[in-house]
């Protein structure tokens, strides 16, 4: 996730000079099935049971599949959050040698990521120094993740678990990062109440993993939005690398309907460079200007089933109490505030096709104040089908289109140095997500973005786009 964003701006006049960018490249990566979690084979085997299909009193019960025992397992995964991982029946060890099993029989559940993004503008003469926006030269980074949870009990649909989670990021664009060696991503305990009615998460949280949905079908197989992403954290929520202490909860209705809300301290409004050089392993309580931050989310998510399309819709709000400095003077404001509105719709499926594929349109809107923001506004479009060709059930083609506005305040106030900048940028990707294997993701695109830097003007960007996700 570390192609994420680069927090602008806010401070230093020299985060500008030296790289305020669109990050346009992990638009291509955009989009996963949020049911992508099991191999084609073993779904399409599984029998559907009915009110007919109860079986005689005398009868045996069958016997556990292979696939019935790797879901299983997913009860011991990071529980109570809207962006899921694939499930172990959906990655590269699977249960092999009954390793997970083993641990889950004391308790243990592990998940291994590796996220992996690659960018190259085909347009841009070679070496260009100073880099001004990814993939202006080969542009590259890396997340790897090392997540161990702990059951410590169930009763019904409840559950209660500790979660823990080291995380390493590489960048060889340093905007592009923050770069960490060995953090703290998640350090938390979690536990549900009355049927999974209401849900707590209480400790050390990544909170683009529990708000927002920036991973567009609910999933981290796919990889990441990229721009639409900035502002949020523009704002300072949580994100790998980084996570800060806080405290979510979640209110489930019957139907569908939820209400999560989340109190956090703000990642540095500094930027997260400056977090992670304050705080290199992630356990400060306190960061440098990191404030409380409230963060509320009120959702409609239907999953898709035999006779019922996948719907999830969102909207909230952000609001963070550290001071960021403004534009508009020397003062500093008391507040940081930002409203986004999303939504994905499943409006097809293919016939004789799993429940899950098909085609899916979705938007995507941030607004924040401009006299503290470099990113005051942003809209996206995009649409994406599942399940490209019968033989390829898991696959994405995918195509969006952004727009991102830059704050009139910041582009005054660059000016009056001297700084000449653009108003806006935009741009339109076209990708295709490919499931390799179990837990293997390769994503490749192109995208065309108009003024990919802030600051100076430059030529349109023409970036080739390679991402590799892996769950081990």
């Amino acid at each position: 996730m570390a192609n994420l964003l680069y927090l602008v701006g806010n401070r230093r006049v020299r985060n500008v000079l030296e790289g305020c960018t669109f990050v346009s490249a992990a638009t291509a990566m955009l989009i996963a099935s949020t049911v992508a979690q099991a191999d084609y084979k073993d779904l399409v085997a599984v029998k559907t049971e009915g009110p007919n299909d109860t079986l005689p009193l005398a009868a045996p019960a069958p016997a556990p599949t292979s696939l019935d025992k790797l879901k299983a397992l997913n009860h011991y995964q990071e529980q109570g959050t809207l962006i899921k991982v694939p499930g172990v029946q959906d990655t590269v060890l699977g249960d092999y040698n009954g390793f997970r099993s083993s641990l889950a029989e004391h308790g243990f559940g592990l998940v291994i990521t590796s996220l992996n993004n690659f960018a190259y503008d085909l347009g841009s003469p070679p070496s260009a120094h100073p880099q001004r926006y990814n993939g202006q030269d080969l542009t590259a980074t890396g997340l790897e993740q090392v997540m161990l949870t702990y059951d410590l009990g169930s009763s019904g649909k409840d559950q209660k678990q500790l979660i823990g989670a080291v995380v390493s990021s590489l960048a060889s664009w340093e905007p592009l990062g923050p770069r960490t060696h060995a953090s703290i991503s998640r350090l938390a305990y979690y536990q549900s109440f009355n049927d999974k009615q209401v849900e707590m998460k209480v400790g050390y949280l990544s909170n683009a993993l529990e708000f927002i949905g920036i991973y567009t079908g609910g999933s981290l197989a796919g990889g990441t939005q990229g721009p639409s992403a900035i502002i949020p954290f523009q704002l300072g929520l949580s994100r790998l690398p980084m996570a800060s202490p806080g405290l979510n909860l979640t209110f489930n209705g019957d139907s569908g309907l939820y209400d999560k809300v989340g109190v956090q301290r703000s990642i540095s409004p500094y930027g997260a460079q400056e977090e992670v050089e304050t705080d290199s392993h992630g356990l400060r309580w306190r960061t440098k200007g990191g404030d409380p931050l409230v963060i509320n989310e009120l959702g409609y998510k239907r999953e898709a089933k035999p006779g019922s399309k996948y719907i999830w819709v969102r909207g909230g709000f952000i609001y963070n109490t550290s001071d960021y400095q403004k534009y508009t003077g020397n003062e500093e404001s008391d507040d940081n505030h930002a409203l986004f509105l999303a939504g994905d719709v499943q409006v097809s499926t293919p016939e004789g096709g799993l429940p899950f594929q098909g085609w899916y349109v979705g938007g995507t809107t941030y607004q924040a104040p401009g006299d503290r923001n470099l990113y005051d506004k942003y809209f996206e479009a995009r649409t994406y089908k599942i399940g490209t060709f019968k033989s390829r059930p898991f696959d994405m083609l995918s195509l969006t289109v952004n727009y991102n506005d830059f704050s009139d305040d910041a582009r005054r106030h660059y000016g009056n140095l001297g700084v000449e900048t653009e108003g806006l940028t935009s741009s339109i990707t076209a990708s295709y997500m490919a499931r390799l294997y179990p837990g293997v993701y390769l994503s490749t695109g192109l995208s065309r973005t108009r003024n990919p830097a802030f600051t100076p003007k430059m030529d349109d960007a023409y970036n080739l786009l390679v991402g590799l996700n892996l769950f081990f």
